[in-house]
């Protein structure tokens, strides 16, 4: 049996363990490739519970590669880190039912039933794995399409699976993620208002998606990239003749999106003659080419997003009053990453595997990593997070991304309350590295830290005891670089 375990990856061997022809070996072998197409998790686990074989699925909602689950109980997992907390809920003696907590934030829901020979022995047992947060999501869908024909409903299910990029863990998120769906089934104007990076461009493609607008176009316009002396022509078209060089009519933006969606992303900064005219688009439908006298008809779905305060542009006479209200039919308030800090790492494990794919890597993060980036306050949201991400994809030599090659602003982050937790921040509590490592990464620690509480190199080479060269030299070696203008010096 213990060979058996073994060899259960080697196709070859199992098959001869169980086949003599070979056309049953060709269909066994079909069979074993086809659990990954599963879109929920498998495992197979022999009697003391260790696993020998897992699909794709798996390493998909777990974050962890297969080969480091193979061979390992569910004990053992919790002991490495993968696992947070687990609990048994035995709902009858068969199935076993075990909720898991991973280290990525997101909680498994397992199902055991033991496999039984002719004897009616236990051989192993097998397992699914499946993603809470995902059957949460696909219940709540139901629910609120339950009186819709069964076509329909798989018709939004497959839109609403089509949200890769939002990656939600947070009520905050799950409930702003129910109520763009909702909207969606309307066709009110929304106003989504988010700090930059924030993922309002996502939330409009929900909305979009979710929509019975979703095989439509989706158009999206940047307000303020578009030089204010040609964002007219832009949005509505213009005629031949319009203006020098208009040798030919071309249709406008707006025009583009007809009959779909449009997301006006950061709409405070639309110049105040441009928005007199699209307050008209939105409540009549009509507006005209640039250098034309004749309307046009325009069926669109508006959605707004903006990081400005509208309400005290309104009062500084800077943004409509009257567009205001049009667009703010239905807002939606998406906070920022420093809000929502259970997502941190799950999103952080989201962009790691997305570039490992752009990369054809096989990076991961370290705990101590995960730790770091969870006490960082994200100025730049999302955004920035994946950004991060990419680039220590890029820069790290390891397939494991440790804290030394976190960029220096998370390292010299404080939070308001007081520095980061030390001293579990340098490196995971467990692991064991050489010391020269621990020394490196602690001396660029407190350099930065003395720069940033100091000020200069020279004061902070004084608290720190050592030579103001020692500084310079110890600057250049760790790439760290002084908020000073005026130095190597003072």
């Amino acid at each position: 049996m213990r060979d058996f375990y073994q060899n259960f990856l080697n196709k070859e061997k199992l098959y001869e363990t169980f086949y003599d022809e070979k056309e049953q070996r060709l269909s066994f072998a079909k069979l074993i490739d086809y659990l990954n197409y599963s879109y929920d998790g498998l495992l197979l686990s022999d009697t003391d519970g260790r696993i020998f074989y897992v699909n794709e699925a798996v390493e998909r909602i777990s974050g962890v590669k297969n080969q480091e689950m193979l061979g390992l109980t569910p004990e053992e997992m919790q002991e490495r880190g993968f696992i947070v907390s687990q609990s048994k809920k035995v709902l009858k003696k068969n199935p076993l039912t075990i909720v898991q907590k991973l280290k990525t934030g997101k909680e498994i829901f397992t199902t055991s039933r033991p496999i039984k020979d002719e004897k009616g022995e236990t051989v192993c047992y097998i397992a699914t794995f499946r993603d809470i947060s995902e059957l949460n999501e696909l219940h709540q869908e139901h629910t609120f399409q339950r009186d819709i024909d069964y076509q329909e409903l798989q018709e939004l299910r497959s839109r609403f699976l089509m949200m890769d990029d939002i990656v939600s863990t947070s009520a905050q998120m799950r409930t702003i993620i129910e109520k763009s769906i909702k909207v969606a089934q309307s066709d009110a104007t929304v106003l989504i208002h988010g700090e930059s990076g924030v993922g309002k461009e996502l939330i409009a493609k929900t909305i979009h998606n979710s929509s019975s607008r979703s095989k439509k176009p989706y158009i999206q316009i940047n307000c303020g990239a578009i030089p204010e002396s040609l964002i007219e022509a832009e949005l509505f078209g213009y005629e031949k003749g319009a203006f020098t060089g208009a040798d030919r009519p071309k249709a406008g933006l707006l025009e583009a999106g007809n009959e779909g969606t449009v997301l006006l992303d950061e709409i405070g900064d639309l110049p105040l003659n441009v928005q007199v005219k699209l307050l008209r688009v939105i409540q009549t439908g009509d507006f005209y080419r640039v250098g034309s006298t004749t309307p046009r008809q325009l069926k669109v779905r508006f959605v707004a997003a903006t990081h400005r305060d509208l309400k005290e542009m309104v009062r500084q006479g800077t943004f409509r009053e009257d567009l205001f209200y049009r667009l703010n039919v239905v807002p939606i308030e998406i906070p920022p990453l420093r809000e929502r800090k259970e997502e941190i790492v799950p999103l952080a494990f989201h962009f790691l595997k997305k570039n490992n794919e752009k990369y054809q890597t096989n990076k991961k993060l370290d705990e101590a990593t995960c730790r770091l980036l969870e006490h960082y306050s994200w100025p730049g949201n999302i955004r920035q997070l994946e950004n991060m991400i990419e680039r220590m994809v890029i820069m790290s030599d390891e397939d494991t991304i440790k804290p030394c090659v976190i960029p220096d602003e998370v390292l010299e982050h404080r939070k308001n309350e007081g520095d980061l937790p030390e001293p579990s921040i340098l490196m995971n509590e467990t692991e064991i590295i050489p010391l020269a490592e621990l020394r490196e990464r602690t001396e660029k620690k407190m350099i930065a830290r003395a720069l940033e509480r100091y000020g200069s190199i020279r004061q902070a080479a004084k608290h720190l005891g050592v030579n103001h060269s020692t500084i310079v030299r110890k600057m250049q070696k760790y790439g760290i670089e002084s908020k000073s203008t005026s130095e190597h010096g003072v």
